[in-house]
């Protein structure tokens, strides 16, 4: 099909590949491949306790239910059932790795529906989230990818670098209020009570994106090389930057809730809430975010 195609001309498989096309959007770059998924899904580079993440090397997608590959075409090279940690109640995670180009894309948390040798291009389903032994109490289910040279496909260190596409997806918080819009089992969501303008996450430092499980997974990121960023009136100084220009710095710091110290707060990509980790709140409280 080519570039200049006309959707209301087009039938059956076609129709559905350019209805597929359209829902889509490029999210990062890693070694020159574009990472692409569906245009309404929320995902993260830094909101993981996981060693690749905190490389920058690694993306945790939020699909709905079934996982989409996210790159143009690849084959599936091998697929494992593996154990978890013996402290938790579930104690298998799958591992799915595909030959892209020439390098390997690990797969974690998909309980595959796809067969080794079979080929897959963008946007098709090759299994369903599953909650991992691997998660906190307070995960979501996600799929996690890491592009790695063939010959060191499984380790956590070591992945290829990625390149995130600071897109304008959510609105930007405004202030330190905020509003409890939906309880769930082990944590809350938060709107922001005033927004001005658009990022990729609904917190920013001087416009650039901040993302991060802060402090729980105790570090952050700021999709800029900044000295120093802010939070909420708390000024922290970068310790790293990644190849991506990404800063990185250690969340060494408590963070209250209406005054209520909780283990701490979320925030994604192409999510305009905020995760609220502890305290107890009612679905309609306004609430004030302070850290110290």
């Amino acid at each position: 099909m080519t570039d200049d195609w006309n959707k209301s001309e087009l039938t059956g498989d076609d129709r559905l590949l350019a209805e597929v096309l359209e829902m889509k959007m490029e999210i990062a770059k890693i070694r020159g491949l574009r990472f692409e998924i569906p245009k309404d899904t929320r995902y993260s580079f830094f909101n993981s306790p996981y060693p690749p993440h905190r490389l920058g090397t690694a993306v945790d997608v939020y699909f709905r239910e079934k996982a989409l590959f996210p790159f143009e075409e690849g084959v599936v090279e091998e697929i494992k059932k593996i154990r978890t940690p013996q402290y938790v109640p579930i104690r298998e995670d799958y591992l799915i790795i595909f030959k892209v180009q020439s390098f390997c894309l690990k797969v974690l948390h998909v309980k595959p529906n796809v067969e080794v040798n079979e080929k897959i291009h963008l946007g098709d389903e090759f299994g369903e989230l599953v909650v991992s032994g691997f998660f906190r109490p307070w995960s979501d289910k996600h799929a996690h990818f890491e592009l790695r040279e063939c010959i060191d496909r499984y380790r956590a260190r070591g992945g290829l670098p990625v390149k995130p596409e600071l897109l304008k997806l959510v609105s930007v918080a405004k202030g330190n209020r905020f509003e409890v819009v939906e309880k769930k089992e082990n944590y809350y969501w938060l709107k922001p009570l005033r927004r001005a303008g658009k990022s990729l996450t609904p917190l920013t430092f001087q416009n650039a994106p901040l993302e991060g499980g802060l402090p729980h997974y105790h570090y952050g990121a700021v999709f800029e090389s900044f000295d120093k960023v802010e939070i909420f009136g708390k000024e922290i100084y970068i310790e790293e930057r990644l190849p991506s220009d990404v800063g990185i710095f250690n969340a060494d710091f408590e963070i209250f809730v209406d005054g209520q110290k909780v283990k701490g707060i979320g925030l994604y990509c192409n999510e305009e809430r905020i995760k609220l980790i502890g305290g107890e709140f009612r679905e309609g409280d306004i609430v004030e975010i302070t850290i110290v």
